[in-house]
């Protein structure tokens, strides 16, 4: 029954991972694992300073929790069941070593989750490096989703001749884009760390290592279902070696509750059927102790706010504000952006462009992971607001399509001297034909037509950076100039004060030139620009 349960959670997840563009319907987040983690949720209120709503979903884990007790990690979490199936693929006929440090292992869980509280406290978000839910999403993201993409191509290659003998048009010029990511190799060594663990102990990860766990079982003692043990026990520990959690001690009528996750599996293989979990009100509250030690406590103070210090002081600090790095269309101001960002990777899987990409050291190590722009990939979709509508934290606004359109992410600027037209007097007009708000146009200069921006009309969508001809560098780029990132507030009406206009309307800008009020010149009919035949 709990295989199937957890089988179908992590079908679930994965359901939600793959349609999370524009395929669900509103009342169905496609982050709603990320919305009911309550460590997520309270690292970002606290890191925030401010109530977030999305988090309040996190009420229903904690609830429930407070009522069963730690079933979440036995049956819900798709983390674990990633952990008990490739437990079973790969370690179920090894031999693990005892672990002699058991008890001092244990205490890691709650050392990691006061670190991360704490470094939230100074305005450092730390727990998108430990959380489950986020790092199963970002391996998701970075990993099996390109890998998945990549051999479904490759499939549809090997078919493509079959498909176009017996008529199969449609299958036969099927292609996926294929996403791609910086920071791949980095997240499967992570991810594969977490798999390898297991070969020391069953579920190594969620016995020493999950903060979300630690933080259920300081609630779950308080749940109804306990562990009981009949009369009939004959003290055989059968029921030991298979506790996953090693939540039974030398003494097997005794149970560690915090390490409980409900999971049952010690009443299955019971020989004499003594091992029971009946609704219970006597024993609700019994703790056991969490032996975490003084030094050990002042240790994960410590290491909190000396983290959360030098996020802000490390050398690749230095480099903030040296590279151009263009946020989502809807981020909140940068400082509130970082602080509130789990680095979860939805925003990025659900691009449909490909064009958000996780940062590596742009925006100093409290960035590390968070999504940028990169226009020189891939545009930002005019039409697609899907970032925002599954950002768990709301660090990226969910903002009407509208909306979105005036969240103004920079300015393009030309770079003269790389330009066709500019610096080699060439025929080129795809940056003004791929504009979507017409914000380039073309104007005479010496006799010659060349390409300006009208920046009161550009949002930095990229499209211009992405279809450059020039080969590297775009001649080009988008820059942070003009961005309208606001906490609160309509960004149509921001984008009204400033003068900006970003409408589909390309009418006839042979002869605009921003700010000018003078009509386009009459010239002969027959009489072409040079650098234009």
């Amino acid at each position: 029954m709990r295989k199937t349960i957890q089988a179908l959670s992590l079908l679930f997840f994965t359901a939600l991972f793959v349609l999370a563009t524009y395929r669900l319907p509103d009342w169905l987040p496609a982050d709603l694992y990320l919305r009911i983690n309550p460590l997520l949720g309270i690292n970002a209120v606290i890191a925030s300073r401010e109530m977030i709503g999305r988090v309040l979903w996190s009420l229903i884990l904690i609830g429930a929790t407070l009522a069963v007790g730690r079933f979440f990690c036995a049956y819900v979490c798709p983390l674990g069941a990633c952990l008990d199936g490739l437990d079973f693929l790969f370690f179920r006929k090894s031999r693990r070593p005892g672990l002699m440090m058991d008890l001092d292992l244990r205490r890691w869980k709650y050392i990691l989750l006061i670190l991360v509280i704490v470094a939230a406290l100074t305005g450092v978000a730390l727990v998108y490096l430990i959380d489950p839910i986020a790092l199963l999403t970002r391996f998701y993201t970075f990993v099996l989703h390109p890998a998945v993409i990549a051999v479904f191509n490759l499939l549809l290659d090997l078919i493509r001749p079959l498909s176009r003998g017996i008529g199969w048009v449609g299958l036969s010029h099927l292609q996926l884009s294929q996403p791609v990511y910086y920071m791949t190799a980095l997240t499967l060594a992570i991810f594969g760390t977490v798999i390898a663990l297991s070969r020391l102990a069953p579920r190594f990860w969620c016995r020493y290592l999950c903060p979300l766990g630690a933080l259920l079982s300081l609630i779950s003692p308080l749940g109804v279902f306990r562990r009981r043990v009949g009369e009939a026990c004959n003290q055989c520990m059968a029921c030991q070696k298979r506790c996953p959690m090693g939540a039974i001690g030398e003494d097997p009528l005794k149970t560690r509750s915090a390490e409980c996750i409900q999971c049952r599996e010690c009443a299955g293989v019971c020989p004499q059927k003594a091992i029971s979990f009946p609704v219970s009100f006597s024993g609700m509250g019994e703790y056991s102790a969490l032996d975490l030690t003084r030094r050990g406590f002042v240790a994960s103070l410590a290491g909190g706010l000396t983290f959360g210090f030098l996020s802000f002081r490390t050398p690749f600090t230095l480099l903030q504000g040296k590279r151009q790095l263009i946020r989502p269309p809807g981020a909140l101001p940068e400082t509130e952006f970082l602080r509130t960002c789990i680095r979860c990777g939805e925003c990025m899987k659900s691009c449909v462009t490909n064009t958000l990409q996780p940062c590596l050291w742009e925006s100093g190590s409290a960035g590390l992971w968070t999504p940028k722009l990169e226009p020189r990939l891939a545009a930002c979709e005019p039409n697609c607001n899907v970032c925002g509508r599954v950002c768990p934290t709301q660090a990226i606004r969910s903002l009407p399509l509208e909306e979105k359109t005036y969240a103004k992410v920079g300015t393009a600027v030309l770079r003269k001297e790389m330009c066709l037209v500019w610096a080699q007097d060439k025929t080129c007009l795809i940056c003004d034909e791929i504009c979507p708000y017409n914000a380039i146009v073309f104007r005479t200069v010496d006799g010659y037509r060349r390409p300006v921006v009208v920046t009161s009309r550009c949002n930095g969508c990229g499209y211009c950076e992405q279809r450059c001809p020039v080969a590297g560098e775009s001649a080009i780029v988008v820059v942070t100039d003009g961005e309208i990132r606001l906490k609160e507030g309509s960004y149509i009406s921001e984008a009204g004060k400033l003068n900006l206009e970003f409408k589909p309307d390309p009418g006839d800008d042979r002869y605009v030139i921003e700010g000018s009020n003078n009509p386009p010149a009459v010239r002969p009919a027959l009489q072409k620009p040079k650098g234009f035949l």
